[in-house]
């Protein structure tokens, strides 16, 4: 599907779900009720008995009796019971099952049916539970699958139920014990560039071992898959077999890893925004140096971590990038001169690092998402950018590109 698609598709999107009469909202939205049909067959029934046939008021006094049951009800069953929410676990990432415990106790003499735990302002339903027994306490368990990141319960639960008619529903607040810490799932990738700090003095480096960086100490024959910088053609000239130079090994790398969360700078919202995914990344790019034993620095929003090479430091990086706000940071910290890797959009400042992930914000907003195309020049400037054109470019296309801009900068 072509970018004139995709606008075309969204601006009848956007047609489609206009609100052409707000000011009219009030005056409609209370005749959606399940309660106003009732009355409205109860007046008419009514009217029906007083001028037209007696057996009418049979109709009317049962739709009353149906509407006092199915308001009574609900209020006396909700009015009863008491709900408590507890996590078996103060941590998880996302997609991945914890175990939930929900304590429901029951005043009454008799049982409560229909009840349903859900969130107060998206209204999602996250269980429902069948039966609660009388006077008693009743422990559940049930699996909660998170999609994003952040602390959970992102707003306040409620237990409600409509029980027996569902023509109104009646709620209250479930206490909630501790919070649950969604940390984000980091990207896997299979390759880390051979980057030269910046700064001189940053890389430690041995005299005895060879490797790919530092100094020359001395040639050796071409192997398969040896990059063409390191050839040393005088001597291949000369010998007229291929050649490659051997110089000191990094003990250590010191990078520097930039992640920009500027709310201006990203576009789309939940699981599937260009902020979400960018802290993904970021994430499996820091996982990755840091496995590999370099000193990663990673500065994002206000921070600025040493990210140690254990689970422990990894850990400690992801809950910090779990705590950023979704809507991201309106002045965050400015890209350091001296990043190695940034992860950005092509709506972020121009930056100077040598090997730049740019995701198109544009990509991420969308409804039908552009199909994934090659690597282009974006607004930061960086030929050897990784571009990410939206979210399937990003889920089957990132580990290739990443490889391939890897061995460009080694």
């Amino acid at each position: 599907m072509s970018a004139s698609d995709t606008r075309a598709l969204n601006r009848v999107d956007d047609f489609l779900n206009y609100d052409f009469c707000p000011w009219a909202n009030r005056w409609v939205y209370w005749m959606k009720h399940p309660l106003v049909g009732v009355a409205v067959v109860a007046i008419t029934a009514g009217i029906c008995g007083t001028f037209v046939a007696p057996q009418a008021w049979f109709l009317c006094a049962g739709l009353l009796i149906v509407g006092m049951i199915g308001l009574i009800w609900p209020a006396v069953s909700i009015a009863a019971v008491r709900a408590n929410v507890r996590f078996q676990q103060a941590w998880c990432e996302e997609e991945a099952e914890v175990s939930v415990e929900v304590s429901l106790t029951n005043h009454l003499p008799l049982p409560i049916f229909g009840l349903s735990l859900r969130t107060s302002e998206t209204h999602e339903v996250l269980v429902s539970f069948a039966r609660v027994p009388a006077w008693r306490k009743t422990v559940y368990q049930w699996r909660l699958t998170p999609h994003q990141r952040g602390s959970f319960p992102r707003e306040e639960l409620l237990v409600q139920t409509g029980f027996p008619f569902g023509v109104w529903t009646a709620q209250r607040t479930a206490s909630v014990s501790g919070e649950l810490l969604v940390l984000p799932k980091a990207a896997d990738l299979d390759a880390v560039p051979a980057l030269v700090s910046s700064n001189w003095g940053n890389d430690q480096y041995s005299s005895r071992r060879t490797g790919d960086c530092g100094d020359i100490m001395g040639t050796r024959p071409f192997r398969p898959g040896d990059s063409l910088r390191q050839i040393h053609w005088a001597t291949t000239a000369r010998t007229g077999t291929l050649v490659c130079t051997e110089r000191q090994l990094a003990i250590q790398n010191r990078v520097v890893c930039y992640l920009d969360v500027a709310a201006a700078h990203h576009a789309g919202a939940g699981v599937n925004s260009s902020l979400e995914w960018s802290i993904r990344v970021f994430a499996g790019i820091c996982r990755e140096l840091a496995s590999q034993g370099s000193e990663v620095r990673a500065v994002f929003g206000q921070e600025s971590l040493q990210v140690q090479s254990g689970v422990a430091g990894q850990r400690r990086l992801l809950m910090r990038l779990a705590r950023l706000p979704e809507a991201g940071i309106e002045q965050p910290t400015r890209q350091p001169n001296d990043a190695s890797i940034a992860v950005v959009t092509d709506l972020s400042p121009a930056g100077n690092a040598t090997l730049p992930v740019v995701l198109e914000a544009q990509g991420f907003e969308s409804l039908a998402e552009a199909p994934a195309s090659e690597d282009r020049v974006t607004s930061t400037g960086a030929q050897g950018a990784v571009t990410i054109r939206n979210c399937d470019d990003l889920r089957f296309n990132l580990n290739a590109k990443w490889r391939r801009a890897c061995h460009a900068v080694s």
